[in-house]
């Protein structure tokens, strides 16, 4: 029924506000993003013939309430009190579903027949018989109010049939299941897909773009976008947002993920039309990225030896100083390092001689290989240990490096540094070093230094340890399938001290 709902099994009624008063209710109910849309207030009851006895009695008093508080305020009570609440689009939406999944639940199986009319009918079309019989006094409600009537019964029972499937009803069963799963930060880009893909449609419509982008999207019915409308996403997202090739894959392949999702939960029929979406962006992706390579040895003796502090005048040199020389001699990527806690440095109380280490956690990782231990080279243990000085020891939690600001999607503490490292790169290497090497080059640097140590009888440099050390999977199927995931400590130490020792001339190494 319109207006309520159920969460746990208890029933709430939701008052839905104008949206011409929003900003009002907003105001006087102290919102946090300055307008409220709508009231919900539980009817503590888990059973639907008493949630249906509270309803009118609770709006009613929703309605009182907001009214006296707007007064109070000095601004106009709401008005129209006579409308019924199921005008409104979003409840017409829900409550369609929720017809929906009531007709999908019941059996169309005949369970009548009389012989001397012919006359048949099951459970399933009793309930659209009921569901009929409230439409049509609804649309002649609404066609008195001057509305149409008609337009409203014949949209209310597409979807409630199941021929046509508002986007809301994909967006909210994709993200209760991807905020189970998915990071702070990959849900981040969901949206930022989802804003895109709103603007898309509005301006295949002929539409301004929508002051609430995903409020829009959620009106919009799936089987009423057109396949080619779908097919021209691509070159909207590069010829009219300027976005590159790759960038315009990415944004597509959040909309192939919900579709396999709303295909596999029966909420939408296949193809998937996104599957191949991705194919020709990958190759013109491939054509525009010039190759990101490692540094050279003399890039790394200019980066080394350069006082980033001397940039600008910012606080980042000393973050940048150290995370440069630990991404060359650990391979961990720049938010690992950025995010590193006094409880991540590992085997401070070992044995005299035992290499220091730091922990990759799941918090941090990329991927499920990313989760690792790597040891700490004596060259650059003084920087941990300086930062652990200035962070205390009290606090496992505490960051090591607190200058690395939070921010971005997921708040992530590698957001700005990942900002003011390029500066810092330009100002040692110039303009002609963008797109060619990035932080991420030390990571590759740390690799080539691997492998350069394994060719030089380094015995402990072998291509599985360095999969392990870097967090990548193993591409081959005994280190993937059968071989530990973590193949010890003493292992890896002497990987390490081989990876230094005959891997990194003595050149980078003094600079260190």
């Amino acid at each position: 029924m319109a207006n309520l709902t159920n969460r746990g099994g208890l029933y709430y009624v939701r008052f839905s506000i104008p949206k011409e008063r929003w900003a009002d209710a907003g105001k006087v109910l102290g919102s946090n993003t300055g307008i409220r849309r709508d009231i919900l207030k539980s009817l503590q009851t888990r059973t639907h013939k008493e949630a249906l006895r509270l309803r009118d009695a609770a709006i009613e008093a929703i309605r009182r309430d907001l009214n006296r508080k707007l007064i109070g305020a000095g601004l106009a009570p709401l008005q129209g009190v006579d409308v019924p609440d199921w005008m409104n689009e979003d409840l017409m939406l829900s409550e369609a579903l929720e017809a929906r999944r009531e007709i999908g639940f019941v059996s169309d199986s005949v369970d009548f027949y009389d012989n001397q009319t012919g006359a048949s009918d099951s459970p399933r079309d009793r309930v659209i018989e009921s569901m009929d019989s409230l439409l049509e006094d609804r649309a002649q409600e609404l066609d008195q109010a001057g509305k149409d009537g008609d337009k409203y019964r014949i949209r209310f029972k597409e979807i409630a049939l199941g021929n046509q499937t508002p986007f809301s009803l994909l967006l909210d069963r994709w993200m209760k299941d991807r905020e189970s799963y998915a990071s702070s930060s990959v849900i981040s880009l969901d949206r930022a897909t989802l804003n895109h893909f709103s603007r898309y449609l509005a301006h295949s419509q002929g539409l301004g773009e929508p002051d609430d982008l995903i409020g829009f999207l959620r009106t919009q019915i799936v089987e009423e976008v057109p396949e080619m409308v779908l097919g021209g996403f691509s070159e909207w997202l590069m010829d009219d947002k300027r976005l590159s090739a790759k960038t315009a894959g990415n944004r597509i392949t959040p909309l192939k993920v919900m579709w396999d999702f709303a295909i596999q939960k029966h909420i939408l029929k296949g193809p998937n039309p996104w599957v191949g979406a991705t194919a020709g962006l990958k190759r013109k992706a491939g054509k525009q990225k010039p190759d990101v390579r490692p540094f050279t040895e003399d890039e790394l003796l200019k980066l080394l030896q350069a006082d980033p502090s001397k940039c600008k005048r910012w606080a980042w040199g000393p973050a940048i100083s150290d995370m440069m020389r630990l991404a060359l001699f650990t391979g961990a990527r720049q938010n690992e390092l950025a995010t590193l806690t006094v409880g991540r440095i590992l085997n401070r109380e070992g044995a005299e001689g035992d290499l220091w280490g730091l922990k990759v956690t799941n918090q941090e990782a990329k991927t499920k290989n990313s989760v690792r231990r790597i040891p700490l080279h004596p060259l650059v243990q003084p920087i941990i240990a300086r930062r652990l000085r200035e962070a205390g020891e009290g606090n496992t939690d505490a960051p090591l490096f607190p200058d690395c600001v939070p921010g971005g999607p997921g708040m992530k503490r590698g957001y700005y540094f990942a900002k003011r490292f390029p500066d810092f790169r330009r100002w040692v290497l110039g303009r002609e070093s963008n797109k060619i090497v990035d932080f991420h080059s030390f990571r590759r640097s740390f690799i080539t230094f691997f492998e350069q140590a394994n060719a030089n009888g380094a015995s402990a440099c072998t291509e599985m340890v360095r999969d392990r050390l870097i967090g990548h999977e193993s591409k081959s199927l005994a280190g993937n399938t059968y071989a530990a995931k973590d193949l010890g400590w003493d292992l890896y130490s002497r990987a390490i001290l081989g990876m230094v020792e005959k891997g990194i001339s003595e050149t980078v190494r003094g600079a260190i």
